[in-house]
This record gives structure tokens, C-alpha cells and sequence, in this order.
């Protein structure tokens, strides 16, 4: 898991916290954490599955909370439907946040539906976590 070195991992030692900190800031900690970890194939998954399915979230909010005002022009009522939609995704994606920093900060091995099959075949180090059908 550690560098052959002896040297510390850049996160520190204890997993759960580097892989919590990869869900701390959505997407954006996911990142920094993917780019910072090279050595930790959990860690690394973790933030990958971050970046995609915080990603994916900020960008859905992004697009109906901007589609909203695009929309306000033709019609108040597609203002506001918008506007609630780009709540409901906000909503979902702080529970789902919520979730896994929990998971995650108690060292449980999880992934997320469908993100989690994604982010280990786009990370090269992916971990050997269960998949959902053979537990």
C-alpha cells in the first residue's frame, strides 16, 4: 500500500481518513486527492468515484439551476420547476455525500451504483472491492 521507500503517504497513514478527505469537498476534493495519492489503489478509487459522481451531480444542478433563467424568459412556471429540480439534485447528492463520508470514515468497503463500477475500470490501480452481486 506505502511507497517501498518507507516514506509516508501523502495523506497520512490511516486510509479512511485520505478517503474521506476524497469526499470531503464533492468533485473538487476527489481531484486533488487523485492527483496527490499514487500508491493507495483504495484511496485512488475512492476519489474517483468522488469526482464522477459528485461531478455528475454538480453538473445536473449547474444545468437546470442555469436552464432555469434561460427558461424564465418564455415561462415563470418552467422557472420554477426547473429551480425545484435543481433543489431535489442538491438535495440527493448532499444525502448521498453524507453517506458515504460516513461509510467511508467507518472503513467500509462500498460503491456507489453504477459510479462505483466506473471508477474502478478508469482507475489502472483499481481495489479488489466486492462486487454488488457477490455479496
Amino acid at each position: 500500500m506505502t511507497e517501498v521507500t518507507g516514506t509516508a503517504p501523502p495523506l497520512g497513514s490511516d486510509p479512511r481518513l485520505a478517503s474521506a478527505l476524497a469526499y470531503l469537498a464533492w468533485w473538487l476534493s476527489g481531484g486533488v486527492v487523485w492527483i496527490i495519492e499514487r500508491d493507495r489503489p483504495d484511496v485512488r478509487f475512492h476519489a474517483m468515484q468522488s469526482m464522477l459522481a459528485f461531478g455528475t451531480a454538480f453538473l445536473a444542478w449547474a444545468t437546470l439551476w442555469g436552464g432555469s433563467f434561460a427558461v424564465l424568459v418564455v415561462s415563470a412556471s418552467g422557472f420554477f420547476l426547473l429551480q425545484r429540480l435543481a433543489q431535489l439534485v442538491l438535495l440527493a447528492g448532499f444525502i448521498v455525500w453524507a453517506v458515504c463520508l460516513w461509510q467511508v470514515s467507518r472503513g467500509v468497503e462500498f460503491r456507489l451504483p453504477w459510479f462505483g463500477d466506473l471508477a474502478e475500470r478508469l482507475s489502472p490501480t483499481g481495489p479488489n472491492l466486492p462486487q454488488p452481486d457477490q455479496t
